[in-house]
């Protein structure tokens, strides 16, 4: 949306994502989990942000970038970004919010993992990190195994629940560098009510 544009100074590049509204014809459709589970505005929407993720990836293993921020268009920087070194060597969280395993139950509302200023491990045995808003590649060769990892699937899911079961370990920056803005989503009709904020919490 070009009105967010204002959000990033011309040190970011930007990357064209995949409308949903396009991919009547593509296999992703039909690939995608939820076809049958939600109306097909939203399931397009999901196949559209799945598919600008995964074609970014694809970008970054093809232009062998190594030290990539991520941040979907709807994002606000809250905290300054780190030095390279401080993010670690790993996949790494730098927005998003801490959910129950069983995500029926919703984002977590207690039991918030205990959180150093800094460098955390994720514990994916304990929560899970939804949001797909902002991340951290410290090498290509991540995006590749990843990418990897997703077509030996036969069905998909949105790529923040595929994230959680990818077997790499994975890191979050405490406090988040990045939240979700206000903004008018493009996939469901209305506007979310709540955000995460810098805590991963969502409110």
């Amino acid at each position: 949306c070009p009105e967010r544009r204002k959000n990033f100074d011309q040190s970011w590049e930007r990357f064209e994502a995949s409308d949903g509204k396009d991919l009547d014809d593509h296999p992703i459709v039909d690939r995608m989990c939820s076809y049958w589970n939600i109306s097909k505005k939203e399931h397009m929407g999901k196949c559209g942000c799945f598919l600008s993720h995964y074609r970014l990836l694809e970008s970054i293993v093809g232009r062998r970038l190594n030290n990539v921020i991520v941040c979907e268009d709807d994002v606000i920087p809250m905290n300054e970004l780190p030095p390279p070194q401080e993010l670690g060597p790993y996949f790494c969280y730098l927005g998003g919010y801490f959910s129950h395993l069983i995500m029926k139950k919703g984002p977590l509302k207690n039991d918030f993992p205990a959180s150093k200023q800094g460098l955390n491990e994720l514990d994916r045995s304990s929560y899970r990190m939804m949001m797909t808003c902002a991340y951290y590649l410290p090498s290509w060769r991540i995006a590749e195994q990843f990418l990897a990892w997703i077509d030996f699937k036969v069905r998909v899911r949105a790529m923040d629940v595929m994230l959680h079961s990818f077997p790499y370990p994975m890191s979050y920056y405490y406090p988040a560098i990045f939240v979700e803005g206000d903004f008018q989503t493009t996939i469901h009709s209305k506007s979310r009510r709540k955000h995460p904020n810098i805590h991963y919490a969502l409110v």
